[in-house]
């Protein structure tokens, strides 16, 4: 049995390979909270997307170990699709952050930036930097927009660092589950998964002008 659990060199056992991909898939469903918060607060594309990364992520975590394929794909074409997803769940998070008064301008934002996350991820899914460079780009959105507007951003501020610190510790886990041959039943990555999800639920709450219009206060 060839397929990876972490295990290093060893060859894994069948209940390793169910066991890690049990993990993996099922640990997504933690962002339902954070899914419900975006919907509640009327970000249609953003929670669509969320559903989307959510059943993408699933399904590459439960091909990949299982070596299997779901609707004729492998993992290796859910992975493509799961690294669309979750980086648009960046650009939607940093364009919400921006909080833009006119809501066009973030609308024509994300759409731009769904096409170059296609470009790049159709150039080279197995890339770091076609993952980084859509991220970074629409990390200057909300610095951009305050610094030109110059004003202070409308936020719940404890939310903010909330949800940073959190979302720092996931990254502590994402970093530790790189090298997925020694990440035993991939659990860094399985932390990485509920680590963003509990982050995510403070990111979401974070724009005030949002919460006001729904009661979220």
């Amino acid at each position: 049995m060839g397929h990876k659990c972490g295990s290093g060199a060893r060859a894994c056992e069948v209940w390793e390979l169910w066991t890690t991909a049990i993990l993996n898939s099922l640990s997504n469903f933690l962002v339902l909270p954070a899914i419900r918060i975006a919907h509640r607060q009327g970000l249609r594309f953003e929670t669509m997307f969320a559903i989307f990364g959510l059943i993408s992520s699933s399904l590459y975590h439960f091909c990949e170990p299982l070596g299997i394929r779901v609707l004729n794909m492998n993992d290796g074409q859910w992975h493509r699709l799961d690294n669309v997803a979750a980086i648009m769940c960046f650009v939607n998070l940093f364009v919400y952050l921006s909080d833009f008064r006119e809501e066009w301008h973030g609308e024509y934002l994300k759409y731009f930036m769904l096409g170059l996350t296609l470009i790049l991820q159709e150039s080279g899914p197995w890339e770091l930097k076609n993952t980084l460079v859509p991220i970074l780009i629409a990390a200057c959105f909300p610095f951009l927009r305050y610094i030109l507007a110059r004003k202070k951003p409308d936020y719940d501020w404890r939310n903010f660092y909330l949800g940073w610190g959190l979302m720092g510790v996931a990254f502590v886990f994402f970093v530790n589950g790189l090298d997925d041959e020694h990440d035993y039943l991939r659990c860094y990555h399985t932390g990485w998964h509920v680590m963003v999800s509990a982050s995510s639920y403070s990111l979401w709450q974070i724009v005030l002008s949002h919460r006001y219009k729904l009661h979220l206060t």
